[in-house]
């Protein structure tokens, strides 16, 4: 009972913030595209209206999928792509207002044009533009990536090991079974040796999309199929997704691992349950010793772990190789300072952590609420390792 009433305080702070936010940012976008224009006051009121009205859009959409399971892909998609052109708008708009009033500050005067009808609809039409090319570039079947992962200490047997790295699929959201599937279709025609799935793999409770995530069940790998849990899960029960993987034959690591061998020779996969857990006591909190139990310093290990931000300490625990999520790679380019210091710098891509090998997945999907990519793409990673 105190971790139920835990989460849903929390949930009620973070949905009072979330939308607080985006009404004071509606409410500034529509007083300053529509109310200093020559619009009647009834088409004034009900531009705002609209604006305010796709303000919400995002943080409805979480509360729809985290408790109404039953909410049509289609109903959400509409929502998601509301909710990139109000993120297109503010950006355009605020962007443009630095300029603007950096503009009156120096030369004592405002020019005309940003008061004007006609402003605003460049404005909503740039940004119905721009929400179209970052939406495509958001939903779109993400590239194949080869990259040559080089790790210290790499035993000769494990070289040429091909590993393909799914993260923040986020399936339930804006992506469907139908996109899933020709996903798998191109991952299968890698023949890779293992897959690892680093978080955030669903966005809704199993009785929403169960029949879209048992497609993974066609992905094959001789060495199969191994998942981490990310903080989306939690939002989405945890437990019931574990015991659903685990029924289907697949690995899923909640703070233990697993002796697997390649060409006769042994190393770990291991798995720490997600940092979320620390925010609901009691339930999936992560544990580094229970995590690594049993696996001595010799020993190659290979970490599933969502969050890139503790990779210095799992360096210092041994660990080798760390395969992590979470940051979708910025996701969008406003976004990049804000990404890098809530992971201790690791945005995306490769980082040398001592002797530990990090990297950081772009996403295979992303956050569906806002389908927008803008500076980074969508990856699936396929690693080949080779001793460094």
């Amino acid at each position: 009972m105190q971790s139920q009433n835990h989460k849903t305080s929390r949930n009620r702070l973070f949905y009072f913030l979330g939308t607080s936010i985006m009404f004071c940012t509606g409410l500034y976008l529509a007083v300053r595209l529509f109310w200093f224009t020559d619009l009647s006051l009834f088409q004034k009121f009900l531009a705002s209206a609209v604006i305010m009205l796709l303000s919400q859009c995002m943080f409805g959409m979480r509360y729809v999928v985290s408790f109404t399971p039953h909410m049509s892909y289609l109903g959400l998609k509409i929502c998601g792509y509301c909710s990139a052109f109000f993120i297109c708008l503010a950006s355009l708009v605020c962007l443009h207002d630095l300029v603007f009033y950096a503009y009156r500050y120096y030369a004592k005067s405002l020019p005309e044009y940003g008061f004007s009808f006609a402003f605003a609809l460049i404005m909503l039409l740039l940004s119905f533009f721009l929400t179209i090319y970052g939406a495509w570039r958001a939903v779109k079947i993400p590239r194949l990536v080869q990259n040559t992962l080089f790790a210290a200490n790499l035993p000769e047997e494990l070289e040429g090991m091909r590993i393909v790295h799914l993260s923040d699929l986020h399936i339930g959201s804006t992506f469907d079974g139908k996109w899933l599937g020709k996903l798998i279709k191109k991952i299968n025609a890698e023949q890779a040796d293992i897959v690892v799935v680093t978080g955030d793999l669903v966005d809704a409770v199993p009785a929403k999309i169960e029949k879209d995530i048992i497609l993974l069940q066609n992905l094959h790998a001789p060495l199969g199929i191994h998942i981490c849990l990310g903080n989306h899960e939690y939002f989405c029960g945890a437990m019931p997704w574990v015991e659903k993987w685990r029924s289907w034959g697949f690995n899923v690591y909640v703070n233990e691992n697993k002796k697997m061998s390649y060409h006769n020779c042994d190393f770990y996969i291991a798995g720490s349950a997600d940092f979320e857990g620390n925010k609901f006591p009691g339930l999936l909190t992560p544990d580094m010793e229970k995590t690594l139990q049993g696996i001595k310093k010799e020993d190659f290990t290979i970490l599933l772990q969502h969050q890139p931000k503790k990779a210095k300490k799992n360096a210092k625990l041994g660990v080798n190789v760390q395969l992590s999520g979470h940051t979708h790679g910025g996701q969008y380019f406003f976004l990049f300072p804000i990404v890098f210091l809530l992971n201790n710098g690791y945005r995306a891509g490769f980082y040398e952590v001592d002797d530990l090998s990090l990297y950081v997945s772009s996403g295979s999907g992303l956050w569906g609420y806002v389908p927008l990519r803008f500076g980074t793409e969508s990856e699936v990673l396929i690693h080949t390792l080779k001793k460094k």
